[in-house]
């Protein structure tokens, strides 16, 4: 049975799932699906590569890649999906995990959208991938298999405790470790060959990734009933370190940085030492006359903190908590992702598009707008921004299919 904390954890994940969260230039102009709108390729196979959840072990959500120079969009994928993609080597491999589907993975040319290849697992639900190596490893229900990249053939099936939300399966590149958290812990299985290497109860009732580097795991749930923050060994699963949270983290999680482990403790963002779990620093808080706004994206590069909240986007030097530059007006209602100059994430800002959700590039260096492109309405964003170079990918809940913004010509033209 879930603890009480737990089941707030459960219910506040489903509220900002559900929650309102471009191709446009600066100068706004709109463009809208429909069933008549034209496919375009991109003009080159997209670079780079989004492996995971959060674009690496370390849940840094910053690729380093580069944003098309204006948004537009390119295609659509045919096939149904709800569910974040992963990406590499000019390939977008997504599921339509879903009760009405048939349960498939499958792979999409990053360029135009073609089909590679199909998988069907009859699989529904919530469900994870990572690539590590020349495997695609998905989760579901209690189910982890190892897939082909090229083919899509079944390499290997192994059982699990069961994968409760989809953002809960994390790769270690170095070590070609996959972990799965879960209601019970966490498991480590080898990407090689599926084996379990090990299984932690040290912290339960996980909702969010837990973040790798180095040798140690880092995972915020719960210990004898408390929110906590814990390392754990990535070589055996065993305790190196916990320390007691003020809350449970409801939607972002750990992010590794060079400063320290980066946690959102309460609505402010706080710093801990990865070696000891001492509280180094408090980073930011996004308040209001209420109290605070609830921080619900989070990534790091070249030691600057970028966060998302609902009253506005923020960037903070990670060792002494400088801010670097703020947005106080834009609502953002989802996960960001930081490429090498900007920083892409939907927003909705009555200044430049009003009553309307879109998804935007900031400046990563001022905050300034680059770009945007604009819905025409207020979808709720299901899948948040995936950024390769010169290509970002998203979802929204209106569309039922996988998106790309590029550089081509706004539709209009």
């Amino acid at each position: 049975m879930e603890t009480a904390l737990h089941s707030q954890v459960v219910n506040r994940r489903r509220v900002l799932t559900a929650a309102a969260v471009g191709a446009s230039s600066l100068a706004g102009c709109l463009s809208v699906f429909s069933s008549s709108r034209r496919d375009r390729p991109l003009p080159e196979t997209p670079t780079g590569t989004w492996p995971q959840h959060g674009a690496d072990g370390a849940n840094s959500f910053a690729p380093n890649v580069s944003a098309p120079p204006r948004g537009n969009v390119a295609w659509t994928s045919k096939a149904f999906t709800r569910w974040r993609p992963v990406v590499s080597d000019g390939t977008v491999y997504l599921t339509n995990f879903d009760p009405s589907k048939d349960g498939s993975v499958f792979a999409l040319d990053a360029q135009d959208g073609t089909e590679q290849w199909r998988t069907t697992l009859d699989a529904s639900g919530e469900n994870g991938m990572a690539l590590v190596d020349d495997r695609l490893v998905v989760a579901y229900d209690t189910t982890l298999v190892a897939l082909d990249r090229q083919s899509g053939e079944r390499i290997w099936t192994e059982t699990t405790n069961g994968l409760k939300f989809s953002e809960l399966l994390v790769a270690d590149d170095a070590t070609g470790t996959i972990l799965l958290a879960s209601e019970d812990g966490i498991e480590a299985f080898g990407a090689a060959n599926g084996e379990q290497h090990w299984e932690s109860d040290v912290v339960r009732g996980l909702s969010l990734a837990p973040a790798v580097a180095g040798e140690r795991v880092f995972a915020v749930g719960e210990i004898d009933g408390a929110p906590s923050l814990a390392a754990i060994s990535l070589a055996d699963g065993s305790e190196r370190w916990q320390t007691e949270l003020t809350d449970h983290p409801w939607s972002v999680p750990p992010v590794v940085t060079e400063s320290g482990v980066v946690v959102d403790d309460d609505g402010t963002l706080v710093v801990y030492d990865p070696e000891t779990g001492e509280r180094r620093r408090e980073l930011f808080t996004f308040t209001h006359e209420n109290g605070v706004h609830d921080i619900v994206g989070l990534g790091t590069a070249n030691g600057t903190v970028f966060a998302a909240s609902y009253g506005g986007v923020v960037a903070v030097d990670a060792e002494t908590g400088a801010e670097q530059w703020y947005r106080d007006r834009p609502e953002s209602k989802s996960e960001l992702c930081v490429g090498s100059q900007t920083v892409v994430l939907p927003l909705s800002d009555p200044s430049f598009a009003s009553n309307q959700t879109t998804i935007s590039a900031l400046d990563r260096e001022t905050g300034e707008m680059r770009w945007y492109w604009d819905f025409g309405r207020s979808p709720n964003v299901i899948v948040p921004p995936v950024m390769v170079d010169d290509a970002v990918f998203f979802t929204a809940s209106d569309m039922d299919s996988l998106a790309v913004l590029g550089d081509v010509p706004p539709l209009e033209d």
